[in-house]
């Protein structure tokens, strides 16, 4: 299991020059609280594989997500070295515990806590260790306990995570193109020459044939399903020699765009033509003559596309797909551009070290209406305290979500009491419930509970620039 490295920060600093994110950042007031407790003796640090990281200690408050509330630990972030986390209140992080960069154990993530059946202050007894989200280019919601159906085309297709510490999917053909007939593979696997695995990379891949691909011996790319990614990475290496080639290179040297195709005076392809041959409309035929390359995935079996208008970033004809950074090469990172096509469970009812869980995917139904992201938090006063449960769906609990532009979500969460409200990334892919705090009020707090003593002091953390787009 790999620690809290990731490099979602990189990759908001590619897209951060077109499209502005996050806003006014809110600082947790400690001293305000009559409930906060900080451990200063339980540091540990959130490090990024683009060099960056978050320092932090270990708080405990009430926090609240919807009508759940629950006496939790947290992260409270002292200093971050990067400037993309200046706007954000902080973090929700909805993946599997990890520990931290140095070894050191972190605070659950917010739903284990929430549902921890050892917690006696919280009134989230009934919600099950499960959700599922949902979003569109313009709107996204939180589904707690389940999937609502009406949000998706046809039921849910399970698969077991391919790592008990991540959400992880086998990929075993990625193509770029117009058509399927026509797309060109970015996975071109060495066979024979493939190079020699490690222990972990074996039992990976025999889990992935035992459990996704009934025993057959295709080679596969793990994927990592991370909402905290705007984009589709894919690696530009030749994934220590199993690759005959670099897939983002073989990406961009086939990806065209709607302009492109429309340039090229492209003559129709027989698929086009058995179109109209088969009663389609002149202009759907049409349509389909003007669109750009799309995104084939085959996942367990199963085949997933990325329509070219889905992959683009807001307001540009550029697809959002990047290359992997040096520390991120054995993996797929499926983003936000892979959530605007397909709803996905996260069961993680049966998790535990050793046992993963459980994924679903369904497309998503572009007509369901989601939650309004007006909906007030329901203010919960104590834990245990009786709720009105009020959009609930076969037991399943419906939030908002906060959707900027579809390539960053916020969902919004109570901490403290009397309640201060954040607004949080909400991040599958960390194990982390953070917010940043004020620094002169958690010294004050902190100087009380000790009973005098020096104030908080902070390692120094080398400022490290993000990375240029490249």
């Amino acid at each position: 299991v790999r620690c809290e490295v990731k490099m979602r920060l990189y990759l908001i600093s590619l897209v951060v020059g077109l499209v502005a994110v996050g806003g006014e950042q809110i600082l947790y007031q400690p001293g305000e609280s009559t409930t906060f407790v900080a451990h200063k003796e339980l540091p540990f640090t959130v490090q990024y594989a683009d060099s960056n990281a978050i320092e932090a200690i270990t708080c405990v408050d009430y926090v609240q997500l919807g009508e759940y509330k629950s006496r939790v630990p947290f992260a409270c972030f002292l200093k971050a070295t990067t400037p993309m986390l200046k706007d954000v209140d902080g973090v929700a992080g909805f993946g599997i515990p990890k520990l931290g960069a140095h070894g050191e154990a972190l605070p659950m993530p917010l739903l284990w806590s929430l549902t921890d059946p050892s917690n006696v202050e919280s009134n989230s007894g009934a919600l099950q260790r499960r959700f599922t989200f949902f979003t569109t280019r313009k709107s996204a919601e939180l589904q707690l306990g389940g999937y609502v159906p009406a949000s998706t085309i046809g039921k849910m297709k399970y698969m077991k995570s391919l790592s008990p510490g991540e959400f992880v999917v086998g990929v075993t053909s990625l193509k770029v193109g117009l058509t399927p007939e026509t797309a060109v593979e970015t996975l071109q696997w060495a066979g024979a020459e493939k190079a020699k695995e490690t222990a972990a990379e074996k039992r990976q891949e025999e889990a992935a044939r035992d459990e996704d691909f009934g025993h057959n011996r295709a080679p596969y790319m793990p994927a990592v399903l991370d909402t905290g990614t705007s984009c589709l990475v894919i690696p530009s290496n030749t994934h220590g020699g199993k690759l005959r080639n670099v897939p983002f290179k073989t990406f961009v040297d086939n990806f065209v765009s709607q302009e492109q195709h429309q340039d090229s005076g492209a003559p129709w392809s027989a698929a086009r033509a058995d179109l109209v041959n088969k009663d389609h409309s002149m202009l759907e035929a049409m349509k389909q003559a003007t669109q750009g390359s799309n995104v084939y995935l085959t996942i367990a079996g199963q085949e997933y596309t990325l329509p070219y208008e889905t992959l683009l970033i807001q307001g540009t004809n550029k697809p959002c797909v990047r290359g992997s950074p040096p520390l991120q090469q054995t993996s797929i990172l499926l983003g936000d551009v892979f959530f605007h096509s397909y709803a996905v469970e996260f069961d993680m009812r049966l998790s535990t070290l050793t046992h993963p869980a459980t994924i679903g995917l369904a497309p998503v139904n572009p007509d369901y209406k989601v939650i309004p992201e007006s909906t007030p938090i329901i203010p919960v006063t104590q834990a245990g305290q009786p709720l009105v449960r009020m959009h609930v769906h076969r037991e399943v609990d419906k939030l908002p979500i906060e959707n900027e532009r579809g390539i960053k979500y916020f969902v919004q969460v109570t901490i403290g009491t009397p309640p201060q409200l954040f607004k949080l990334a909400f991040d599958t892919g960390s194990s982390t419930l953070g917010v940043f705090v004020a620094q002169p009020t958690m010294n004050n707090v902190l100087l009380e509970e000790i009973g005098g003593g020096p104030p908080l002091e902070v390692r120094p953390i080398p400022f490290m620039p993000s990375p240029q787009e490249e």
